[in-house]
Parts: C-alpha cells; sequence; structure tokens
C-alpha cells in the first residue's frame, strides 16, 4: 500500500473505529454502479489508446447494442430516478411505467428498472460526473405522449445520488424564494426549481403573479456553460427567457459564473436570497478510493485542511448574501471533520459580534421529509453515510442568520472579506 493511501485509510480508521472503517464503510465506499464498472472494462472504452468520457462509453455501448447492455434491471445502488417535475402527469405516468418506478423515501425519487425494449430507453448523454447522470430529450421508441408539443420537450428524468437530493430537498425551498444554488450541478438546481416554480407546467404560460428567483452559480466558466445547456433541457423555457416574466423582473432562472470567495460578484448583485445552497469544492474520498484524478496518490494529510479553509470562507461570504431570517444549507462529501463540523464551528467564532447565527436541527427534518433514511447526527450538522444507507458520504448543516450585528449592514459588499 502507497504511504499515502496508508496514511488515508489510518486516518478514517482512527476516526470510526477498526471494525466499522474495515468491515462496513470501506466495503461500502469501494462498492460502485455496476454499469459504469462494465463501461470502463468495455472494449469501447479505449480509441487508440485514449480513453473517452464515460458518456460516449455509454453512447457506442447503447447504439451497438452491445449484449451486456441488454439486462433489464439496472444494478445501481447509488442512483434514483428524480422525475422531472415539470414534465405533464400523463408523461410522468408513462416514465414510471416504462421504467417499472417504484416509490423511496425520497421525494420525487425513485428504484428504477431499465426498459427490456432498448428502443423505449432514454440514452444517457452526459455521465462526466458518476453522481449525476443526464439522459437525451427523446427515446428511439417515443410515446404518442411524447409527440405533442413540439418546442416544448423536456428530459423526462435524471439519474441522481440519493444524497443530492436529500441535501437540496434540506433547504426547504418554497414558492416565492429567492434562492442560491452556489455550486449548482444541475439535479440541485432541478430539485429548487421544482420547489419555487411548482404552479409552472412546460407548455404553458408562466402564472401572473409568480414570485421567486433561481439562481444556478459554477465557478468555471467551461462547466458554467455546460450547467446551462443542461437546465435547458430540463426546465420550461419560460423560467429562462426574459420576455416570458412579467415585465422587470427578468428571467425566474439566472445563471452565474463567479468565484464566491471573492467579496463582491455577479451573484451578490442578484441578492439578497431567502435561501442559499453551498457545496463548495471538497476533498471527495469515494472518488479518490475508486481512483478518480489520479486517486489515493494525490491525497495528503494536508489536503483536507486546505478545503476547510477555503470552505470557510465561501461560507462566510454567503452569509453576507442572506436575508435576516435566512437560511443556508452548507455540505461536503469528504470524510474528515476538518471539512465537515470544523468548518461550522470555526465560522461561528469568526462571525461572532457580527451574525447572530443558529444551528437548525437536521435529524428532526430528515426523518420529517425523507423518513426511513438513517442520518447519523454530529456535533454540528449530521451525516448520510454508505454502510448505513445506500448513499453519502455526505455531511451537511443547516445554519440560520437571525440577525445581522454590525455596523453598515445597508452596505455588505463592504464588509465580504476573509
Amino acid at each position: 500500500m502507497a504511504p499515502t493511501a496508508g496514511g488515508w485509510h489510518a486516518l478514517h480508521e482512527g476516526r470510526f473505529g477498526e471494525e466499522r472503517w474495515s468491515s462496513e464503510l470501506l466495503p461500502a465506499l469501494e462498492r460502485g454502479t455496476d454499469w459504469l464498472q462494465m463501461a470502463a472494462k468495455s472494449k469501447f472504452y479505449q480509441v487508440l489508446g485514449e480513453p473517452l468520457h464515460f458518456w460516449w462509453s455509454w453512447y457506442v455501448l447503447w447504439h451497438q447494442r452491445s449484449p451486456q447492455m441488454m439486462f433489464c434491471r439496472w444494478k445501481d445502488s447509488e442512483h434514483l430516478c428524480f422525475l422531472n417535475p415539470f414534465l405533464p402527469a400523463d408523461e410522468q405516468e408513462v416514465i414510471s411505467r416504462d421504467y417499472n418506478l417504484e416509490v423511496t423515501c425520497i421525494p420525487g425519487a425513485f428504484h428504477f428498472e431499465l426498459p427490456s425494449d432498448v428502443p423505449r430507453r432514454f440514452p444517457i448523454v452526459d455521465a462526466s460526473d458518476e453522481r449525476h447522470l443526464f439522459v437525451h430529450l427523446y427515446r428511439e421508441e417515443r410515446h404518442e405522449l411524447e409527440l405533442r408539443g413540439p418546442g416544448e420537450e423536456l428530459a423526462p428524468f435524471t439519474l441522481a445520488e440519493g444524497s443530492s437530493l436529500v441535501v437540496a430537498s434540506a433547504l426547504q425551498v418554497e414558492e416565492g424564494d429567492s434562492v442560491l444554488d452556489a455550486c449548482a450541478t444541475g439535479v440541485t438546481s432541478l430539485v429548487l426549481a421544482g420547489a419555487i416554480f411548482q404552479r409552472c407546467q412546460r407548455g404553458q404560460a408562466l402564472p401572473q403573479d409568480l414570485q421567486g428567483r433561481l439562481v444556478c452559480n459554477e465557478m468555471v466558466k467551461a462547466k458554467a456553460s455546460h450547467l446551462q445547456q443542461t437546465l435547458q433541457s430540463l426546465l420550461p423555457w419560460r423560467l429562462l427567457d426574459p420576455q416570458a416574466s412579467l415585465a422587470g423582473h427578468g428571467p425566474r432562472v439566472v445563471f452565474t459564473s463567479v468565484d464566491m470567495a471573492t467579496p463582491s460578484n455577479a451573484a451578490e448583485r442578484l441578492g439578497p436570497y431567502d435561501k442559499i445552497l453551498l457545496g463548495p469544492p471538497c476533498t471527495d474520498d469515494k472518488a479518490l478510493l475508486r481512483g478518480a484524478a489520479g486517486g489515493l496518490t494525490r491525497w495528503s494529510p494536508s489536503m483536507p485542511k486546505v478545503s476547510g479553509e477555503r470552505q470557510l470562507k465561501w461560507l462566510h461570504n454567503a452569509l453576507w448574501l442572506l436575508r435576516e431570517g435566512g437560511t443556508v444549507v452548507f455540505f461536503t462529501r469528504a470524510l474528515s471533520p476538518d471539512e465537515g463540523d470544523h468548518v461550522i464551528q470555526r465560522l461561528f467564532r469568526r462571525v461572532e459580534g457580527v451574525f447572530d447565527l443558529k444551528v437548525l436541527a437536521v435529524d428532526e427534518l430528515v426523518s420529517r421529509l425523507v423518513p426511513g433514511l438513517c442520518c447519523e447526527s454530529t456535533d454540528w450538522g449530521a451525516w448520510i453515510m454508505p454502510d448505513k444507507t445506500s448513499f453519502g458520504p455526505m455531511f451537511f448543516s443547516r445554519l440560520q442568520l437571525l440577525r445581522r450585528m454590525h455596523v453598515g449592514c445597508e452596505s455588505p459588499s463592504k464588509f465580504m472579506q476573509f
């Protein structure tokens, strides 16, 4: 075992205990999605010695009708089918029947099976992030309901890692809220949009009294462009069109590409916000264990501390964008407390005398929103762990800004310093 890998194992074994780490948690982290493992081993995955992206491997496999892909049950313990909430009910029923959807404890999410008839499957067009898989607008054999409303087509669902759906739901967004998805993934933005614009339907004009706005931010410009294209396939176009909303309000869904570490940016100008979902870059231990981005050879003991510093800065700046009474949900996929509880603990020390903050109970909320999901409480939040559920790891904490106590709170940009 390489020294860095050995240190990584020793660190988490010390935290979780040898028995849980070796017998339960580590095997759960190593357990991958069967189709992804199969695609990686496929002869189509390498062309001229150069590896292709996940989605291209899937595309080739699907179009070649590989016998390996002709199984009916999708052997997937991590992903759930999240139905597009803007899809009409009759089309949702078609998808439910074709994919044999089974209700889960997570609202709007289902266990699924692939249709045995390949032309009835929606091909995956983007699996660049194996946690979130996006499908095409069309399938080869389209149901008669899918032929209606040309120009209004929407991707019918996404396949999402369950913990992402939980943290987005934990923000408890309501119709009319102004919301910032500060590190948008597409999946989280779809969940939030479905709650804010729940009266909107594909193919219908926006309600005249519609309120609320969703700002979807991605720091990296190329990823921001990709995010916008993805959401254009998932959201009714009228939510993105400034002409379709009430005069002067602009589009209901806005895209930005700003660094949340900067004190003044486009996200600030579109605020303040009632709710913020913040999932800053973190040490993705599960991805490292599975060999992503160089695997555990890239890990070092300093990595969680460096990430924790960045997360603290982002979370601190996010507070300046909140209205009094507003809520921020902070989440990471790291196993180290330096990127979890310690970030929240340090934040409270940092903002003493500036903000009056309150940690909102997570375990009670999750038990109400997602009954049956095992959630482990921590000092400052909660864990969703893959040895207790099929999802995670995911740390998240809910914070409410009760009041501002600083001078000049009418000009937050002057104080967004770290």
